[in-house]
């Protein structure tokens, strides 16, 4: 699928009683289809990974969009630029952690990150180091204790 094929398919599956549902987890809803993590999940495994379409649906700034893209990027091809640039338009907290725990911590820089990360000011970036951090943990098993 192209990324507007996907853009397509989310407009058409997206629900209004989702988008209004939103503001109870404090995720604005503005640029928002309202289409569950559920059917986003199983898109993904169709469309599998494909860094191309990752970036494509990165950049067009819609909520679920953005969330497509951290489950279909490749992180052996995530760049250092692209993990600042993506953290630096972190919305809030659900495509900053989707984005952390799905894509970025299976990045070969993650453990540069998370703790720049985790001094910066701008609210999204400082949980994203702290969410890289949690991943780290969860996902990097061989780590050794001093590692954090």
């Amino acid at each position: 699928m192209t990324r507007n094929e996907v853009l397509k398919w989310l407009e058409r599956r997206g629900s209004k009683r989702v988008v209004l549902g939103m503001a109870r987890y404090g995720i604005p809803s503005e640029g928002a289809f309202g289409v569950p993590m559920g059917q986003l999940l199983k898109l993904a495994k169709e469309l599998g990974t494909d860094h191309e379409l990752s970036l494509a649906l990165w950049e067009s700034g819609r909520y679920e969009a953005r969330l497509l893209a951290a489950l279909v990027g490749d992180p052996k091809r995530v760049t250092r630029r692209q993990m600042d640039a993506w953290a630096a338009g972190f919305q809030n907290w659900g495509d900053c952690d989707t984005v952390c725990f799905k894509l970025f911590d299976r990045s070969p820089f993650a453990w540069d990150k998370a703790p720049r990360w985790a001094k910066s000011p701008r609210e999204f970036v400082k949980r994203g180091g702290f969410v890289l951090m949690a991943c780290l943990a969860l996902h990097d098993r061989a780590a050794p204790d001093t590692r954090f």
